[in-house]
């Protein structure tokens, strides 16, 4: 089982200063996490934001801050050696297909070729419609958005029409290192969101939500890769460890242990564990990465 440490929020730990961010993903790097991971969102509206809060439970505060992922991962690339490099989850219909592929490629090679990504669609309308996008089509232009990301990342030229935009004969260098950039896709199980990640993705990252049905979507998920072709062990599949109480305010590392290891006996192969969710603080990192990397080998 591959261990991921997600960091967004983590500055919390370091006074708000993000730059402590950069120290834990370097030790963390040391200690032997696989995948470090951050999340997105460009922004939101106060209305579409209570809304989520009320109805989903959303934890993060409006005034929340939410580096660029792409920026931060760049910074944490340059502070580590060995870790992979990734997002929980890009919203990537709000990026153009030839800015993601070119931003994808470039961390690909400042990290020598460690970058891992999740990507999705979101969930907030106003976002879409801030940035000019449609909302209503947004996991066909996802799909859409990988495919041409998959044209330029290979031999050029490159040649794609997409809805809305189109190129021919396109030279975008540099090429990612890895010969194929993971891409794993984040959204619910369903047999048509299954056959969009085995006809351009790599995998699936499961939400909170989606573990209560995890053994037979992972038997979906298969499914649908050999009906397109590949191979149903390669397709990857990610969850985020759910937090557990202890019941007294604290965290019960025992019951999440327990939790990954079921997660692992379902076919998970990455979990990634979220220090800010957890009930701690500064002084329980160390103790928490200690615990983590052990997830590994226990």
């Amino acid at each position: 089982m591959r261990i991921g440490l997600d960091v967004f929020g983590a500055e919390r730990f370091y006074g708000g200063d993000h730059r402590g961010v950069l120290e834990l993903t370097a030790e963390a790097d040391r200690r032997g996490v696989d995948l470090i991971t951050t999340s997105d969102h460009l922004g939101f509206t106060r209305e579409a934001h209570a809304t989520r809060v009320r109805e989903n439970g959303f934890p993060f505060e409006l005034e929340h801050s939410w580096l660029e992922p792409m920026s931060l991962l760049s910074a944490i690339a340059a502070v580590t050696e060995r870790t992979e490099l990734g997002v929980y989850v890009l919203v990537a219909p709000l990026r153009p297909a030839l800015l993601l592929a070119k931003q994808v490629a470039t961390l690909d090679v400042l990290s020598r070729g460690r970058t891992r990504i999740g990507m999705g669609v979101g969930w907030q309308q106003a976002e879409y419609e801030a940035a000019g996008i449609p909302f209503e089509r947004r996991f066909g232009r996802l799909e859409e958005t990988m495919a041409a990301c998959r044209e330029l990342w290979g031999a050029p030229p490159a040649s794609f029409a997409g809805t809305g935009f189109e190129f021919s004969d396109f030279y975008s260098l540099p090429r990612p290192v890895q010969a194929r950039v993971p891409v794993v896709f984040g959204m619910a199980p369903s047999k048509r969101n299954f056959d969009r990640i085995a006809r351009v993705g790599d995998g699936w990252t499961a939400a909170p939500a989606d573990l209560p049905r995890l053994d037979e979507s992972i038997e979906l998920l298969r499914g649908c890769f050999v009906e397109h072709g590949r191979d149903p062990e390669s397709a990857e599949v990610q969850i985020m460890l759910p937090t557990i109480a202890d019941g007294s305010g604290g965290v019960d590392l025992g019951a999440m242990t327990a939790s990954a290891k079921a997660a692992q006996e379902s076919g998970v192969d990455t979990v990634l564990v979220r220090p800010s969710a957890l009930p701690i603080g500064a002084d329980d990192l160390d103790a928490v990465l200690s615990w983590a990397v052990e997830l590994k080998v226990g």
